[in-house]
This record gives structure tokens, sequence and C-alpha cells, in this order.
């Protein structure tokens, strides 16, 4: 029988806690193993138990989430941290991504879809709501990228390297990352992994600029 994974609970809320300790204790495959409302309580539950996920909200008792979630990543273990929240401001997606998170939900879930994501989440896989795209896409920061950055910030959410997406939009290496470091610099992020995951989590992949790759198996238009 496969091992439960194991969760710890974090929200300021007590209601909600426990509304989500019934959820998670009622699915065989996952197991709670400590609930808090602060990132003292958090962190003094990580030191005595083994943790798979931490589920934290933004909003804690009088602290940020994202303060957690900072504590979390300089701790030496295998670690994966998901936010559960009501908020959907664009920029708090952006923040939790380039802060590595692989989940990000919205209440707007139902209980279904909370265990489908914490599933993907558990697997390793990145788990952004249709909610937090939403608000991604129709943010109007997004204006500041130009069509063609779009194209390779589109390109690199579907896995390709520098080489490729330069054959592809029929652009040289050097502009690729010329490309990309202006993306970081925009996007406030530091890595390709993360400009990658951000691509994916908008509708980036589903809707490319006019600009870009008619046909992203070789086919390509010029600049």
């Amino acid at each position: 029988m496969k091992t439960p994974t194991t969760i710890l609970l974090v929200d300021g809320h007590c209601l909600f806690r426990e509304a989500m300790k019934q959820l998670i204790t009622a699915w065989p495959e996952y197991e709670l193993v400590g609930e808090a409302a602060s990132i003292e309580q958090s962190l003094s539950i990580l030191k005595k138990a083994h943790v798979d996920i931490v589920l934290t909200d933004i909003d804690l008792v009088t602290e940020s989430g994202f303060n957690l979630i900072k504590e979390c990543n300089q701790l030496e273990r295998e670690l994966k941290v998901a936010i559960l929240t009501r908020q959907l401001h664009p920029e708090y997606i952006r923040e939790a991504l380039r802060q590595n998170v692989l989940g990000y939900m919205s209440h707007h879930l139902n209980a279904s879809e909370i265990r489908h994501a914490l599933a993907d989440i558990s697997s390793g896989k990145t788990h952004i709501d249709p909610f937090a795209c939403k608000a991604l896409a129709d943010d109007p920061f997004i204006e500041c990228i130009t069509d063609r950055e779009c194209d390779v910030l589109t390109l690199l959410g579907h896995g390709q390297c520098n080489a490729s997406i330069a054959q592809r939009l029929g652009i040289t290496e050097k502009t690729v990352k010329s490309h990309v470091s202006r993306l970081l610099d925009k996007l406030d992020m530091t890595s390709r992994t993360q400009l990658a995951v951000f691509a994916q989590s908008t509708y980036l992949l589903d809707s490319i600029a006019p600009s870009s790759v008619s046909d992203l198996d070789g086919n390509h238009t010029s600049q």
C-alpha cells in the first residue's frame, strides 16, 4: 500500500482550517500531520513531523504566508509548498511563482478540484488553478511584454531551448538570450524555469501571439 502524502495545513481562519481538515482526513491518499495559524507554529511542526506538502494561505495571523514560504525554501529538506487562498492578485501569483511554489489554488475550487490539484503537486507538477490563470491573463502588466518576447516566452513554456527557439523564430541565439534577459527583468524572475512555469500558468500556451510560430513542429515566421 502506498504511503500517504503528508500535509501541514496553515491558515489563519479556524473555521476554514476545520473544514479543510475534514476534507483531507477523508482522503486516504493524504495524511494531515499538523495544522497551524502562524509561521512560528508551522516551523515548530516542521521540526517534529515529516511533511511532504505545506498547504498555506497568504493571509496568516499578523503576517504573510510568503514569509513562511521563504522559511520553507531555506530548510535543507525536500518540501513542496502550495497556496490555498482567496487572494487572486496577479502580483501575488507572480510572487508565488518566483518563490517556486508548486500550487496556487483559490477558494473558488470545490473539494474534488483541490484533491486533484494536491495529486499534481505531490507528484512534483505545478498546478495553477483556472481562476488564478485568468487573473494572470487579464493582468494589464502583461501588456509590457512585446509580441516577440511573448513568442519567446511561449516557446519557453513548451520546453524549448535557446537554439530551438532561435530556429523556430528565425532569429539568432544571442537575440533569444536578450529576450530572455528582458523577460526576467520585466517579470522580476531569476530563472528560465520560473518563466516557463509563468507561461504554462497563463493563456500563452493556448493563444500564441500574432507574430509567433504558426506551427510548433517546424514552420516559423520571420522577425
